[in-house]
């Protein structure tokens, strides 16, 4: 009964927020009226508010985001001020014709870093290429965001994989072979959503001015294009790179310092080769409203989070397993909530995971753990892409100005038709005997 109280509660405070955002509220200040009904209804004494602010502020997770966006916004911003970022773009559509291909390269490329907020690095990329074909800033946001996060159930890089490949004592290289198809289905998921219905004479419009700009000019050489890449290459390079150093050096160091330590070694190649063309100085490339605004939203989603933690929703929900539920109800519903309280993959593994796989283990249905285990990820996928607090989502509106609840909108059929791809997936595994871990 607890579980489904706490259900209800969760229910009353989404739809507070959402209906501040429908009377255009600010979204920080939305969710931090949602973070104050969540502490009266969770009984949380006034006295203890305070608390949960600084302690949100305060978390080491919070800053090293805080810091990561800055250097991503840094990033941008020195790309854009020198023009790097159209000439990458330019370069790469010389040898990449489809303007379509060109849509989905840079989130999809850019998700192979499991870096918070990442989606914020492809915006400009996403923009510059979307260029001459009539697509509006709704269209570009939800490409930006939905390829940005294809891979996650299947990637090493990301925690929550590794974290699941853990509590099941497998090896990584073995439950990607179950969950790869189900990037391939996102794929074609955002394509049929987002990118068959894009305007076929405005790309087709888009590659006719291309063509005619190749025939006035000189194709790029190739090294050139690839030069143009170097801080995205430094990115995605220096990560695993950095990761090695520190595990081996400095083990003591948080594992996703490397990913800041790429990132600035990308702002700092981005400064050299932009170094004679920048016209605005550092300071104007960082103080902006922008990262004003971003800090606000962030700091107001963690607040949130602490609350929902401290207010004991989320051990509330951990008892659906025991509540009379099926547990297969159990290993969509639950994963599902906990991506939509986190909007982070290592956010619902860390919270569901643990019980599931428990829970699992001394069932009747232990030989089908593994199919279970595909399902609960899939669900909690679809509840970390459909939420508001998914910082990639935040920030890709922002960028694109945007509105959330047109984006969510827009978002809840291909997310379920994900989620019902995904059950149908697992069942197949269940079936044609991919049972025991």
């Amino acid at each position: 009964m607890e579980s489904f109280l706490a259900l209800g509660k969760l229910a009353l405070i989404f739809s507070l927020i959402l209906a501040l955002l429908r009377f255009k509220v600010t979204l920080w200040v939305a969710i931090l009226i949602g973070s104050l009904v969540t502490a009266l209804l969770t009984g949380i004494p006034l006295s203890e508010w305070p608390g949960i602010f600084v302690n949100a502020l305060a978390n080491s997770e919070f800053i090293f985001l805080m810091l990561l966006l800055v250097l991503i916004l840094i990033l941008s911003g020195v790309q854009e001020a020198t023009g790097q970022s159209s000439k990458m773009v330019r370069g790469i559509a010389q040898y990449l014709r489809s303007p379509r291909l060109r849509l989905v390269l840079f989130p999809a490329l850019v998700g192979l870093l499991p870096m918070p907020g990442g989606a914020l690095f492809s915006c400009p990329m996403v923009r510059d290429t979307a260029i001459g074909m009539d697509i509006s800033n709704k269209q570009q946001s939800l490409i930006n965001y939905w390829f940005r996060h294809i891979w996650e159930l299947a990637w090493p890089l990301y925690p929550g994989y590794v974290l699941i490949c853990a509590l099941l004592d497998m090896p990584l290289t073995r439950l990607w072979i179950y969950t790869f198809p189900v990037v391939i289905v996102s794929f074609c998921v955002g394509w049929f959503f987002y990118i068959r219905p894009l305007p076929q004479a405005a790309a087709e419009q888009a590659a006719a001015t291309l063509n005619l700009e190749d025939a006035e000019t000189e194709k790029e050489p190739l090294s050139a294009v690839l030069l143009h890449t170097l801080p995205i290459a430094v990115v995605l390079i220096g990560a695993g790179v950095f990761g090695v150093i520190f595990d081996l050096f400095l083990p003591q160091l948080p594992g996703h310092l490397a990913f800041g330590a790429a990132m600035a070694a990308a702002v700092v190649v981005a400064l050299y080769q932009g170094r004679s063309e920048r016209k605005k100085s550092l300071r104007h490339i960082i103080l902006t409203p922008t990262m004003g605004r971003i800090f606000m939203l962030i700091a107001a989603i963690y607040v949130f989070k602490n609350t929902i933690a401290d207010g004991g929703l989320v051990e509330a929900l951990s008892r659906l397993g025991d509540s009379g539920i099926m547990l297969v109800l159990t290993f969509i519903l639950l994963p599902f909530i906990s991506g939509v309280l986190t909007g982070l993959m290592v956010g619902f593994v860390g919270l569901a995971f643990p019980l599931l796989i428990g829970i699992v283990l001394h069932s009747p249905l232990q030989e089908y753990t593994l199919p279970l285990v595909v399902l609960a990820m899939v669900a909690g996928n679809c509840g970390q892409i459909l939420t508001p607090l998914h910082v990639c989502l935040v920030v890709t509106a922002e960028f694109f100005k945007a509105t959330l609840p047109e984006l969510l909108r827009a978002l809840a059929l291909p997310v379920l038709t994900l989620g019902l791809i995904g059950v149908l997936w697992a069942l197949l595994l269940a079936l044609f005997g991919a049972s025991h871990i």
